[in-house]
């Protein structure tokens, strides 16, 4: 993954790990060269299996604009699932963590800031921010009958502030050949919030990984942009993630 302006040199730059800011499932890194250079935070997480991986990495913002982004990866080919007939055969739900970075909201002094401290009296115009954490849950069925996938991201908070946020419909879309996927999000309202994507991996399609990017979900808030990141297993599978799951046709 690369972020192509205004993070570091040389071009290619290690993260340092930064616990405190982990989201549940994922873990966080981080890297500002100075006081008054952007802050990136990135958050990341592999499947059980090793089959799939997914970073989101975002700074908070500085100078009027923010600079994120992401990726998945899978390690070898797409294997789908066996297809029979009947409950469970062919419709595949899967279930896990989500996590996310918003552009801002955390500044010099607020409980979780990692920002470096910077001397008193700098003028606030030059002052970057710390992009605020995201966790929720994320649900997803699939059907390669079909080829099809749609879900839910529910249980979102704002991690920094403890806020509620309400829940993100991802679109049912189709499934490619490869295996990979690309859909909508939605409001509640059915109102267009942004996009979501990712690839299966593992043997039969065991997990899944992918990106999610929103905007002007949270009330009474304008301009926030949110990059989120998911990985998760299938249920009934080998690394079953239980919790919903448990409603899930057998396999």
């Amino acid at each position: 993954m690369q972020i192509a302006s205004l993070d570091s040199t040389p071009t290619t730059v290690q993260y340092r790990r930064t616990a405190a800011l982990d989201v549940a499932g994922y873990q966080a890194y981080s890297m500002q060269e100075d006081a008054l250079d952007r802050l990136f935070i990135a958050l990341a997480a592999q499947s059980p299996d090793g089959s799939v991986s997914a970073t989101t990495v975002a700074d908070g913002g500085q100078f009027n604009k923010y600079f994120a982004g992401g990726v998945y990866t899978r390690k070898g080919a797409f294997e789908r699932p066996e297809i029979g007939t009947g409950p469970g055969a062919g419709q595949v739900s899967y279930a896990g963590n989500y996590a996310g970075l918003l552009n801002g909201g955390i500044s010099q002094g607020d409980p979780t800031s990692v920002l470096l401290p910077t001397e008193p009296g700098t003028d606030p115009s030059l002052l970057p921010a710390q992009s605020a954490r995201v966790s929720g849950n994320i649900f997803l069925n699939a059907n390669f009958a079909d080829n099809s996938v749609n879900g839910s991201i529910y249980n979102r908070m704002v991690v920094d502030t403890n806020t509620a946020l309400s829940d993100v419909i991802l679109v049912a879309t189709d499934i490619t050949e490869n295996g990979t996927f690309e859909g909508g999000a939605e409001d509640p309202d059915k109102n267009p919030v942004g996009a979501y994507g990712g690839a299966f991996g593992g043997r039969g399609a065991n997990s899944v990984a992918g990106l999610v990017h929103l905007t002007e979900v949270i009330r009474d808030v304008t301009d926030e942009q949110e990059h989120g990141v998911f990985v998760l297993s299938r249920c009934g599978g080998p690394n079953d993630p239980g919790g919903v799951c448990s409603q899930t046709a057998p396999r």
